[in-house]
């Protein structure tokens, strides 16, 4: 396995747990201060981490595999 694969896929994780704790942030936001702000926010940012655990590999990646 590459090295730049490895990297790829702890930054696409550390970007997705980034993701996930911020929408938690504002999921929480949302029941105490900003009741309808704080879901507008966090619903998105909690599809992007989802998106960003199941990134698609590079084509690098794919072919070293």
């Amino acid at each position: 396995m590459n090295m730049n694969c490895l990297y790829e896929k702890g930054y696409n994780i550390l970007i997705g747990m980034v993701f996930l704790l911020v929408s938690f942030v504002f999921m929480g936001m949302g029941i105490t201060v900003l009741p309808v702000i704080g879901f507008f926010i966090a619903l998105p940012l909690a599809g992007l981490s989802v998106f960003f655990f199941t990134a698609p590999k590079s084509r690098e990646c794919l072919m070293d595999d």
